[in-house]
């Protein structure tokens, strides 16, 4: 077993993340989206990372923000997606290969908010979810 670090693996788990949504929801999935895509597509958004560590142990608390967006006059559509998403990844612990000992503790659907675009066409639903992460020491 490798020594224990602090840092997290955070890109391994949005690599992780983008795989467990890419192909099994209505939309295409991105991190950077090429410019002649058209809506509806989900882009993988922020991570916020707090310590989870303990005495002997290191670990992650972080939010995790999808952003749904559609091309609708109404939310229904990027709710929709929104949902699959939360029906993919809420209470489930994934298989992401995780590196340095780490794995999943918990997967947990925090919030999802409706916003209006100033294109009166546009809508963006942003889903959070909180993950922890710990690492086997």
């Amino acid at each position: 077993m490798s020594a224990p670090v602090a840092a997290g693996p955070f890109n391994e788990l949005l690599v992780g993340l983008y795989a467990t949504l890419n192909g099994e929801i209505s939309a295409g999935v991105y991190d950077d989206v090429p410019e002649d895509i058209s809506k509806p597509y989900v882009t993988m958004g922020e991570m916020f990372s707090i310590p989870d560590n303990w005495h002997g142990g290191f670990g992650w608390d972080i939010l995790s923000t999808m952003h749904v967006w559609t091309k609708a006059r109404g939310f229904k559509t990027a709710i929709d997606i929104a949902n699959e998403i939360i029906a993919l990844l809420d209470h489930q612990i994934l298989a992401i290969d995780l590196p340095d000992s780490w794995y999943i503790v918990s997967i947990r659907f925090v919030q999802l908010s409706t916003l209006r675009d100033p294109d009166p066409e546009i809508r963006h639903v942003p889903v959070q979810f909180r993950i922890v992460i710990h690492q086997e020491v």
